[in-house]
């Protein structure tokens, strides 16, 4: 290790977590800080009366990206962490009473779609076929490419027209399944990072040709699991961890090159790498001498992705019948997202719920019964 330049990351998200261990494999000693008590950002675990609650992210694509981290450093994953693929991936269940299980085999895919349409069973191939195109644009070659410039996005403008990217994830669905609840069931993915699949460039079906792909995987132990298997190797690397640390202030000129903690202690370094959320970073982080484009004003402008209201609770007895993960799906569904996204409502007489209940995986995430 070449041990003569310091970097600092802000912010023990998975991101952070990930940033920090590729700077250490390029040789930089590094510090990885964060205001909250425990490592994992929005990954972070809660636990009450012997059930162990993931605060965020509950689903794993890209087992791949997680193997990397560690082999960087010439270990195993699976040292570490036991990751298992979940069956089925995701059960919809309808307001009628009717299901579709989705995930396993295409074949099984196909069999519980001609379920509700013998028909879009073919369609369905057609529909995976143009995700596994989409994927090999908009994840392959753009997943890791910064669009902070427009000379970056135009290099890829033909590809995107080609692959008719002004169309929405629900057109491009509807363009290949005919019957209401299997388009409903197949435009869900943006909803996964806040977009509403009626507005959100078809782009985002990637999502569905990266699960087919790799598989709906579930980290024994829940998503703390991976968490406190990256700190052990973070630990084992050398890499500082500091907690509780509150960033007040960034500093530099043209570059940053200290930050100032609430407590007023400073850090000094050769690289910063901040994973804190943009907006309150550009706001109240970033000195606002030195920041020309994204002044306070701007920022508070921005149209923001949707966030979650999540519920928290353990019972006293096991639901076998309730799946992994359960999407329960209202009546609605245009109706419902144009109400949140559009007015900012929430319809109370029609939801959607999506349940997770990863004791039908792990029984050790809950007290025995």
């Amino acid at each position: 290790m070449n041990n003569s330049k310091q970097a600092v990351v802000i912010g023990a998200g998975l991101g952070g977590i990930s940033s920090a261990l590729r700077l250490r494999a390029k040789g930089y000693r590094v510090t990885l800080m964060d205001r909250l008590d425990q490592l994992g950002g929005r990954a972070r675990v809660f636990k009450q009366d012997g059930f162990t609650f993931d605060a965020g992210p509950t689903v794993v694509t890209a087992p791949f990206l997680f193997d990397e981290l560690f082999e960087l450093f010439g270990k195993k994953r699976e040292d570490y962490v036991e990751f298992v693929e979940v069956h089925p991936w995701y059960r919809f269940l309808y307001n009628d009473g009717t299901f579709f299980d989705y995930g396993s085999t295409i074949e099984h895919t196909q069999r519980e779609i001609s379920k509700f349409s013998p028909k879009d069973a073919k369609g369905y191939e057609s529909l995976l076929e143009e995700s596994r195109k989409i994927f090999e644009i908009g994840f392959e070659q753009l997943s890791d490419v910064p669009f902070h410039q427009f000379s970056t996005f135009f290099s890829k403008f033909p590809d995107m027209i080609r692959l008719r990217a002004y169309r929405n994830v629900y057109d491009l669905v509807s363009a290949h399944l005919e019957h209401p609840k299997l388009r409903k069931a197949f435009s869900i993915q943006p909803l996964l990072v806040g977009g509403n699949p009626f507005d959100t460039t078809c782009i985002y079906n990637l999502i569905h040709y990266l699960e087919r792909k790799w598989g709906i995987h579930y980290a024994m132990g829940g998503t703390g699991a991976i968490v406190s298997a990256l700190e052990k190797l973070m630990r084992e690397e050398g890499i500082e961890i500091k907690l509780n640390c509150d960033v007040k202030q960034l500093h530099g000129t043209k570059d940053i090159t200290s930050l100032e903690l609430t407590d007023g202690s400073r850090f000094e370094a050769d690289i910063f790498v901040c994973n804190s959320d943009p907006a309150h970073t550009y706001k109240h982080m970033v000195p606002q001498k030195h920041n020309k484009k994204w002044k306070p004003k701007r920022v508070d402008k921005l149209d923001y992705s949707m966030g979650l209201y999540v519920i928290y609770f353990g019972t006293k007895k096991t639901y076998s019948e309730v799946k992994h993960h359960t999407i329960i799906m209202g009546e609605s569904y245009q109706g419902l997202l144009d109400s949140i996204f559009h007015k900012n409502e929430l319809r109370y007489d029609d939801c959607s719920l999506y349940l997770h209940r990863p004791t039908a995986t792990d029984p050790s995430m809950a007290p025995e019964g």
